[in-house]
């Protein structure tokens, strides 16, 4: 039976175990190249109200998104907080736990995964599985915890990772898995090719100060020179920040924050289609109906349509 059969075989066993666990003998080592990635999604949902673990160990990996919310975790005797927008990786079999702040609710993303098949070998079985890690060559490695901020490209990805394994379609599996390989190409860094966001925080900073800019004006024209003077950089480099961090350029990022609010605002049926074109920053019904288009395969028309539908069947 060839490695991915045996992984795909193994993705509803158990993955974690719950202390206490005694002391856990040393890891093995598995050596990948970066061309070898070939993740495995396990498990991936998102989930809300609380976020609260006792002491356990995983078998496979996690990466935990904070999608809402507050609170502490504690990693192999390591207290740490986290809040809004963190992102946590969780490697097999080091102890770790959550608690929720009491202060309000919190929500996450969890995907637990193998990096690729056969790494570590299938053969015992995940619950039997003797410790283990993963090391990268190169000197790639992922962080333990990563402040990312609302509209990151890893935070979209991750959600395309949950709806593709949730759909329960032919490819839906196959499509998580491509989201999640990108989630963790974006993840990896290391010495001499380290991901530029993590090596300067300066530049994550500039971003979002665009990104605040672009929410606060959405009605009123943005064009490059006006993000050139909230940034400080010139056009051209401002380009290349924004596809780093967001995946988009600055203007088409501004057109989706657009859309954004367009549909909550299409929820509201007493409000104009024009009307909202010019609360929304289109200069027309047309320009706005062709980028809402674009981005949503729908017109704002047929959206506001089977939004108000979906509302009446329930």
């Amino acid at each position: 039976m060839c490695a991915v059969t045996r992984a795909l075989r193994r993705v509803s066993e158990p993955v974690e175990r719950p202390a206490p666990f005694g002391v856990l003998p040393k890891r093995r080592v598995y050596t990948l190249l970066p061309e070898q990635l070939h993740p495995i999604v396990r498990i991936a949902h998102r989930m809300e109200g609380g976020l609260m673990i006792p002491e356990r160990i995983i078998l496979d990996h996690e990466l935990v998104l904070i999608t809402q919310g507050r609170g502490e975790w504690a990693l192999d005797g390591r207290r740490h907080p986290f809040a809004t927008h963190d992102l946590l990786f969780i490697p097999p079999f080091v102890p770790h736990s959550f608690a929720s702040d009491s202060t309000g609710p919190v929500g996450h993303i969890a995907v637990h995964f193998d990096f690729a098949p056969g790494c570590p070998p299938a053969a015992r079985g995940l619950a039997r599985q003797p410790p283990y890690r993963v090391r990268f060559t190169h000197g790639l490695d992922i962080a333990s915890e990563r402040r990312l901020f609302a509209g990151h490209r890893i935070e979209r990805a991750l959600g395309d990772v949950v709806t593709a394994h949730a759909s329960g379609e032919v490819l839906g599996a196959a499509s998580a898995t491509v989201h999640l390989a990108g989630v963790l190409l974006a993840l990896l860094a290391g010495p001499g090719n380290a991901d530029r966001e993590a090596r300067s925080p300066l530049h994550a900073i500039r971003v979002q100060s665009v990104v605040r800019f672009m929410a606060e004006n959405l009605a009123r024209p943005v064009d490059h020179a006006a993000l050139e003077r909230v940034s400080g950089v010139s056009p051209s480099r401002l380009q290349a920040l924004f596809r780093e961090v967001t995946g988009y350029p600055p203007l088409d990022y501004l057109r989706r924050l657009r859309v954004e609010e367009a549909r909550r605002l299409l929820a509201d049926s007493r409000l104009s289609v024009k009307e909202i074109a010019a609360r929304t920053g289109f200069r027309d019904t047309s320009h706005f109906s062709k980028v809402f288009r674009r981005v949503d395969g729908l017109s704002p028309a047929h959206f506001r349509d089977a939004l108000l539908a979906g509302r009446q069947e329930k």
